[in-house]
C-alpha cells in the first residue's frame, strides 16, 4: 500500500568494532495519527509501531544496549514540531567518541518531514531537512546516523551550500550516514502483510541477523545495504529503492549479533 499525499521517514545504530566508552544518543519519532488528517485522508497505520521496533532494537544487545535515558521516543501527538526540535538538542550532549541517531517514520513533503501538528501546505509547520542537518552538524559525535522511512526521503541527500551540511563537521575516523527509504522521486510503502513500512521491516531484519552476509556475527553498513536494497525493491516490485549516502567506512558496524 503506497503512503499517500505527504511523505514518510526513519533512523538507528549499533556499536563500533571495538568496545569503547562512548555512549549512544537517539531520537526516535513515529507518527501514524496526525492532527490534521484522518485515516481516510492520509493517516498512516504502522509508523508509530515501527518507531517502537527501533527502540526495542536499540535497547537490545545487537543495537548496543542503549540506555533508556539516552533515547527520546516521540509518537503521534507527542511528536509536535516543538517537541521534536527540543529532542534533537539531545545530540549536543554527545562527546567526540559518542554516536547520535535520528530515526523518523511518518509523512513528509519535499524538503521536510511532517510532525504531528503539521498543516498541509504550510512549510512553517514542517520539520525541514535543514533543521535536522543543523542538529547533526552541531553535535561533536564521531558517528552520526539519520535513518528515514519516508516517501521522497532521498531528497535529503541534496546539499545546500549556503547552510551547514550534515557532513561538514567531520574529522578523520568519523562516520556520517543517511539511510533513506526511497529516492527523491519515489513513495515509500506501508505493507499490511508485514504490519509495517517495507523499509523498516527489512532494516530491522537485516540488523538482527539477515544482514550478516559473511556470517561473522557483525552487520556492517555495506552488508546492510546489500541486504535491504534488493529486499525492498523486490517487495515493492521496483517502486522503492533505499539510499545509503554520506561519508563512512564500508566496514562501519551497525549491529553485533
Amino acid at each position: 500500500m503506497l503512503i499517500n499525499v505527504l511523505v514518510c521517514l526513519t533512523l538507528f545504530f549499533g556499536h563500533p568494532a571495538r568496545a569503547v566508552s562512548g555512549n549512544t544518543y537517539a531520537v526516535v519519532v513515529g507518527i501514524s495519527d496526525y492532527r490534521a488528517l484522518s485515516y481516510a485522508s492520509g493517516d498512516l497505520r504502522f509508523a508509530d509501531r515501527d518507531a517502537g521496533k527501533m527502540v526495542t532494537f536499540l535497547r537490545s544487545k545487537a543495537g548496543g544496549n542503549v540506555a533508556g535515558a539516552n533515547i527520546r521516543l516521540l509518537t503521534n501527538r507527542q511528536a509536535t514540531l516543538a517537541e521534536v526540535k527540543q529532542a534533537l538538542q539531545l545530540f549536543r550532549k554527545a562527546g567526540k567518541n559518542d554516536r547520535v541517531i535520528l530515526y523518523f517514520s511518518g509523512h513528509g513533503v519535499p524538503g521536510s518531514f511532517a510532525p504531528y501538528d503539521a498543516r498541509p501546505g504550510d512549510q512553517r509547520t514542517m520539520l525541514s531537512y535543514q533543521a535536522i542537518k543543523t542538529a547533526f552538524h552541531d553535535s561533536p559525535a564521531i558517528t552520526k546516523l539519520c535513518i528515514a522511512d519516508a516517501c521522497m526521503s532521498g531528497g535529503m541527500t541534496q546539499p545546500k551550500t549556503s547552510r551547514p551540511s550534515i557532513e561538514s563537521k567531520t574529522n578523520d575516523g568519523s562516520n556520517v550516514a543517511m539511510i533513506l527509504a526511497s529516492r527523491s522521486t519515489q513513495y515509500a510503502v506501508e505493507d499490511g502483510q508485514l504490519a509495517g513500512g517495507a523499509f523498516t521491516h527489512f532494516l530491522i531484519k537485516g540488523l538482527t541477523g539477515q544482514g550478516d552476509l559473511d556470517g561473522n556475527r557483525i552487520v556492517t553498513i555495506r552488508e546492510l545495504h546489500r541486504y535491504v536494497g534488493p529486499q525492498v525493491r523486490k517487495r515493492t516490485r521496483g517502486r522503492q529503492t533505499p539510499m545509503f549516502y554520506g561519508r563512512f567506512s564500508d566496514g562501519l558496524p551497525l549491529s553485533y549479533l
